[in-house]
């Protein structure tokens, strides 16, 4: 007979719960999507996870969940005479008969219930992965979200709010340390090994008090100023012979400003300018333009 797991049944008490900080984060690669949790702050553990997981075109399918901690699966666990027999486990996928559930595999949501058992110290990690699950369509967007009729994240102490976030990540990088130059760019690697220079990260630009942010450093602002009073020239003499100084440097020499880089990009096959002709272009293309006359009003960078 099935029994569902109680804890998943528990509520928070009627005072103000303590706050814990329960991440989840999804990574999708090709066809596939990896789960991850992580508990940043509270004294507890989670006991157990009921999610959605659902995409915006195609089907989800398959589940494979491979947390060795959430090993319970209440909505489909055999339980007979107080005992799980070894083949009882059943799966984390939620049957669609049951209210609040999503379709199921083959279709586009999938719900999931995994719940921990453990005494003592013999708890579960503060982080890792819950699961993966592919998909047909890859360019779907993928939502991951508590499901609210099984109690979406449970902690040890039910009196303990998760404080829950849901966030995506590329491949890798979920709960890694906030970039602020994309990853999935093509420049990322260049950036990296040039020290990570803000002036390539336009709105995102961090680390560099009292400066605003490098909006328009990929149309040739290679100052960050405008120039001329009462004309307010973006890219104009300044940032040329910014380029001019930095004509043909490659990336391992230690006078290069990367910020005279425009394109982000390597020319000459074998010689490997970091500051060429195509970045002269790039000025030269958006001279004496004002902030307003860039798309967006800047949008660097470009990828």
């Amino acid at each position: 007979m099935k029994k569902i797991i109680v804890i998943l049944a528990l509520v928070a008490v009627a005072c103000a719960p303590a706050m814990a900080a329960v991440q989840i984060c999804s990574e999708k690669s090709g066809n596939t999507v990896t789960v991850k949790y992580k508990v940043a702050s509270g004294p507890n553990s989670v006991r157990a996870f009921a999610l959605d997981l659902s995409v915006s075109t195609g089907t989800i399918t398959g589940v494979t969940c491979s947390n060795a901690s959430y090993y319970i699966y209440p909505g489909s666990i055999q339980i007979t005479g107080g005992s799980v027999c070894g083949t009882c486990y059943g799966s984390c996928v939620c049957s669609s008969s049951y209210p609040g559930t999503k379709g199921g595999v083959g279709t586009s949501g999938v719900t999931v219930e995994m719940g921990s058992l453990y005494t003592g110290t013999n708890k579960p990690a503060t982080s890792g992965t819950l699961l993966t699950f592919g998909i047909s369509a890859t360019a779907a967007t993928v939502t991951v979200a508590a499901e609210p009729v099984r109690g979406g994240v449970v902690m040890e102490n039910p009196g303990e709010s998760p404080g829950l976030t849901v966030t995506t990540a590329a491949p890798g990088q979920c709960f890694s340390p906030t970039e602020c130059f994309p990853s999935t760019y093509v420049g990322y690697s260049d950036w990296k090994t040039m020290g990570k220079p803000d002036c390539w990260c336009g709105t995102n630009t961090v680390g560099m008090s009292g400066t605003a942010a490098w909006k328009f450093q990929c149309y040739g602002d290679a100052d960050n100023k405008t120039q001329v009073l009462g004309t307010n020239y973006r890219v104009y003499t300044n940032d040329y012979y910014k380029l001019l100084s930095n004509y043909k440097k490659k990336i391992t020499d230690p006078t290069l400003d990367e910020c005279a880089d425009f394109d982000h990009k390597a020319q000459v096959l074998g010689t490997n300018y970091r500051v060429y002709t195509n970045d002269y272009y790039k000025l030269l293309s958006n001279y004496k333009k004002k902030d307003s006359q860039f798309p967006g009003s800047g949008n660097c960078p470009t990828g």
